[in-house]
């Protein structure tokens, strides 16, 4: 009988890296977005463009790596 465990590495680093982004998050909610707000309507069109592509090849990417999971089952045994 084979047992899948998560690498306590691993797991620690998650926990670490939610944390810290928990902390982000909440320290600076309220911080506002200046350079943001300092861009004129056409650096805005600009950055929109660039993250509506940025998001497209995440998803992907996302997408590509859920065909892969479904034809390699890497985790079959866990």
């Amino acid at each position: 009988m084979y047992n899948c465990i998560i690498s306590k590495v691993l797991a620690y680093g998650m926990f670490v890296y939610t944390l810290a982004s928990l902390y982000y998050i909440f320290f600076t909610r309220k911080i506002g977005t200046p350079f943001n707000d300092s861009l004129s309507e056409e650096q805005r069109n600009i950055k929109k463009k660039a993250v509506t592509q940025r998001k497209n090849i995440f998803f992907q990417g996302c997408g590509l790596a859920i065909i892969i999971i479904i034809i390699v089952r890497p985790f079959k045994n866990c």
